[in-house]
């Protein structure tokens, strides 16, 4: 029997994109499961200003000493290979559990599968972790082959979850999740990106995730058309206290101007995510935009039409090795 949160997609098609993505796309490591990172090997890579914490056996004098300026020191930085690691991330708001029977929750466990399936077929790690979920503690680590079976008990913990109540105000811890991250990472981010981020949290995983030549890619999960439909059969929309914004008890009428201004809001929330988080890593996939039609199999087919062509997956697949 199928588990909810396992892909709409055959192990062998899933293994058949993965095989062809990697023949086409220029590997971007150094060979089977292993990418490239600075550290200490033969080869050099770089000078760069030394820096409090790095080992002093680094320091170039001479190149100090011809370009460095008053009491400024000059590192040398090598190249060494470590094992690639993919970092799984969730958005776990109550909220993506809306539109009804097409939830963007559901959509993001079958692409955490997928994803882990496409690593765990390379030999490489992966790591699961959430967003606005009591699970944000609990990032778990899966090495090589076992990363498929490892995502899918996360996915199905996850799933049955209990949900934070609508009106509480969701806020992410993701510490933990970073101290995780290896230089050798992807780090892979599947929401809506309409949450409010006061305290930076998000914003830091961004920075961390883009650091030490680590890509970071956000799939944006877009729902905004299908739930205005949805809104627009109520014709009139009572809306309260969401996410820890009160919206007053008024109600609104489902009209083209109502539209205008979600649209408007939307995007302004999404355009500012993104540009808090640039970095030379982010990698913006094409947005996932739901059907207009509800239900579970438009939502399947959704998934099995986006997946072969995203970013995260030809990136992910592209950087693997071939077993």
């Amino acid at each position: 029997m199928m588990a909810i949160t396992d892909p709409p997609l055959a192990p062998d098609q899933l293994e058949r994109m993965r095989l062809k993505l990697h023949r086409l796309v220029p590997s971007r490591g150094l060979g089977p499961h292993l990418r490239r990172r600075a550290g200490q090997s033969l080869e050099f890579r770089e000078y760069r200003d030394y820096q409090m914490g790095d080992d002093i056996r680094s320091v170039d004098w001479r190149a100090s000493a011809r370009i460095g300026g008053p009491g400024q020191w000059i590192a040398r930085r090598f190249e060494a290979e470590e094992r690639m690691t993919l970092a799984l991330i969730v958005d776990a708001r109550a909220t993506m559990r809306l539109p009804g029977d097409a939830p963007k929750l559901l959509f993001a466990l079958w692409t955490l599968r997928a994803l882990a399936a496409v690593a765990a077929a390379s030999g490489d790690d992966v790591i699961l972790g959430t967003l606005f979920s009591p699970m944000d503690s609990r990032p778990v680590l899966a090495g090589g082959r076992r990363a498929g079976l490892a995502a899918a008990r996360f996915a199905e913990e996850l799933w049955v979850t209990p949900p934070s109540d609508l009106a509480e105000t969701p806020v992410a811890r993701p510490g933990k999740l970073i101290r995780m991250l290896r230089p050798a990472s992807a780090v892979v981010l599947l929401s809506d990106l309409l949450f409010d981020d006061p305290a930076g949290h998000v914003a830091h995983l961004a920075r961390e995730a883009q650091k030490s030549w680590r890509e970071f890619f956000v799939v944006s999960l877009d729902t905004v058309e299908a739930e205005l439909k949805l809104a627009r059969a109520a014709e009139r929309i009572r809306v309260a206290t969401t996410e820890g914004r009160n919206l007053g008890t008024g109600v609104y009428e489902a009209i083209d101007v109502f539209d205008q201004q979600v649209r408007a809001a939307v995007g302004q929330q999404i355009d500012g995510q993104f540009q808090r988080w640039a970095g030379r890593g982010l990698v913006r996939d094409k947005p996932v935009i739901w059907a207009d039609e509800t239900g579970k199999e438009p939502l399947e087919r959704l998934f099995r039409n986006w997946l072969p062509g995203s970013a995260v997956l030809t990136g992910i697949a592209a950087r693997g090795g071939v077993r």
